[in-house]
């Protein structure tokens, strides 16, 4: 029976995708995870299925670890696809999106109780190629430029995933268990190319750039397991990959502490920037995911504190992942039909779960991971602290670009879409009090209140600037040096505006000079004769790249 279900975790989601066009398709797809729950729910931890004839021998189990990414994914891909099914009912494109999701489901669910190398490539892979089919299909111009953009990014990723896989077997004698890969440190390249890999998936600084676009566009219910389980592969890449508690894993364990706390600040200062709620959740989860990336470099940089330190950070994984993809629902339930109150009650908490404000999943989540610190670790407590407190005010940012949605009603909201987004709300709201402590309960007090109290104030301040500056009482010319004064800084104020504007509009004509250049000479390259000599082109390219990374491989050992 659990071999059964173990294959059914990858089974059932591809055999489902060949229906996807059949009547009543729509409610396949609330089928495809449910073996995934049951696993999780009832097979013992270790237990495995071995297919030594498939490929390099195929492995599946379930230890702890797989466990709860199994738990958290399953049920967002439950949630996602009741969501679909009934926001997607009149879409015609409906059996399209459904084949991908489910196409992404395999991958996604079958990584996870992936054992060796080979298949959690396979399913890393089916997942990542999925995903451009959900990104892509509005069918809108912006959602192909940025489905063009994660695709390369993907691909690359994939291809330095390839290269790593390729050395770790050729290391182990064609070995692919992750029993035996763990058992010794890859080399330092093989390190680098794990780290670049999965790093993409993670979106870390640099690494980013195919996010916020990919999370603007994509469909209410894809965004939400993109958000909330996809990414999240690229830190159980890391965690099969590169066992913590090596000590040759030391210094990239300090690596990774650099790219971790650079991604928290980084998303939060350019969060902040955003005038969209969906970029500035994107951002929001480049940051969530520097916090994930900075315990990751914890467990590697002090070894002997890594079993503690991994269990927080998959815990923290569980929380961000729930309620990451509940902000994505319930903020396609606003773009869909407005902000109601009962909608925006609900957001509210989401939002404060995010930051990590007492009684929430995000209070326990951070009071697990700061506890697990080793004492050398310390200024990693006022890092969190301060992550805390951007997060808060990044949700303060977020909360008050949705209430200027609040008017826009486009159509109703169907009656799946609605439960599937309180369930997962409520999910988020019941399970902490089924496993935290009181005091894990009340972490966070001092950096969440001092976000809400500065949001407070930065909004207030804003509200007397408007009324201010709208307001057009009538002085008199007395001529003072006060009025005199001010008559000078306002006349300096407009001339400085006079500049800019004319800075401006040059630079804008400038810009349109060189982008009609450029797509003049684009629409050139892309003639109808030249289509089909274009495609081989960048294979061959791709196949080059791939063969000067093996040639390096081998001409190295």
């Amino acid at each position: 029976m659990n071999s059964f279900l173990l294959l059914m975790i990858w089974l059932l989601p591809l055999t489902l995708a060949l229906l996807a066009g059949q009547r009543y398709a729509s409610w396949i797809t609330i089928i495809a995870p449910l073996p995934a729950l049951v696993a999780a729910a009832v097979v013992p931890v270790d237990s495995s299925i071995s297919l030594p004839w498939l490929l390099l021998g195929v492995e599946l189990g379930l230890d702890d670890t797989g466990r709860v990414f199994l738990l958290f994914s399953g049920l967002l891909w439950l949630v996602a696809s009741l969501y679909a099914a009934g926001s997607l009912a009149s879409d015609h494109k409906a059996t399209r999106f459904r084949i991908f999701f489910l196409l992404a489901m395999a991958g996604n669910l079958g990584l996870i109780v992936a054992q060796d190398a080979v298949s959690f490539y396979l399913g890393f892979t089916l997942m990542g190629l999925a995903a451009y089919g959900l990104i892509v299909h509005p069918a809108s111009q912006h959602a192909r430029w940025a489905a063009r953009r994660y695709l390369v990014w993907t691909i690359a990723g994939e291809m330095l995933l390839f290269v790593a896989v390729v050395m770790l077997a050729a290391q182990h004698s064609g070995v692919v268990s992750f029993s035996v890969l763990q058992s010794s440190p890859p080399g330092g390249f093989t390190v680098l190319l794990l780290l670049i890999g999965f790093g993409i998936k993670l979106a870390l600084p640099g690494l980013h750039l195919w996010l916020p676009q990919a999370y603007a566009v994509t469909p209410t219910p894809a965004v939400a397991v993109l958000s909330g389980a996809m990414i999240k592969a690229g830190l159980l890449g890391w965690l099969r990959f590169l066992p913590p508690g090596d000590a040759a894993l030391v210094n990239w364990g300090q690596a990774l502490l650099v790219a971790g706390i650079t991604g928290i600040c980084f998303g939060a200062i350019a969060g902040l920037l955003q005038r969209r709620p969906r970029l500035l959740l994107g951002y929001s989860s480049i940051s969530k995911m520097g916090v994930l990336t900075t315990g990751m470099g914890a467990a590697l940089a002090w070894p002997e504190t890594a079993p503690v330190i991994m269990v927080a950070v998959v815990i923290y994984a569980a929380h961000h992942a729930l309620v990451k993809g509940a902000l994505f629902l319930g903020l396609g339930l606003v773009e869909r039909n407005g902000l109601r109150p009962w909608v925006q009650a609900g957001l509210v908490f989401l939002a404060l779960s995010l930051a990590g404000a007492p009684l929430t999943s995000g209070a326990v989540a951070k009071s697990v991971l700061t506890a697990s610190l080793p004492q050398g670790a310390q200024y990693l407590l006022y890092l969190l602290a301060v992550s805390a407190f951007a997060t808060t005010l990044l949700m303060a940012r977020f909360l008050f670009l949705v209430w200027k949605q609040r008017g826009s009603k486009t159509s109703p909201l169907p009656v799946e879409s609605c439960i599937a987004w309180l369930m997962l709300l409520a999910s988020s709201a019941v399970v902490p009090f089924t496993i935290a402590e009181a005091d894990q309960l009340m972490a966070n007090v001092v950096p969440v209140f001092l976000g809400v109290l500065l949001s407070a104030v930065v909004l207030l301040a804003a509200g007397r600037f408007v009324v201010r500056a709208t307001s057009h009482t009538r002085r008199p010319a007395t001529g003072g040096l006060d009025f005199r004064s001010r008559h000078a800084i306002r006349g300096l104020a407009c001339r400085l505006a006079s500049v800019i504007e004319t800075v401006q509009s040059a630079s804008r004509n400038h810009y349109e000079r060189v982008r009609k250049a450029v797509e003049n000479r684009m629409s050139v390259m892309r003639r109808p004769g030249d289509s089909n000599e274009c495609w081989p082109l960048a294979g061959s390219l791709w196949l080059a790249i791939a063969g000067l990374l093996l040639a390096g491989f081998l001409f190295t050992r």
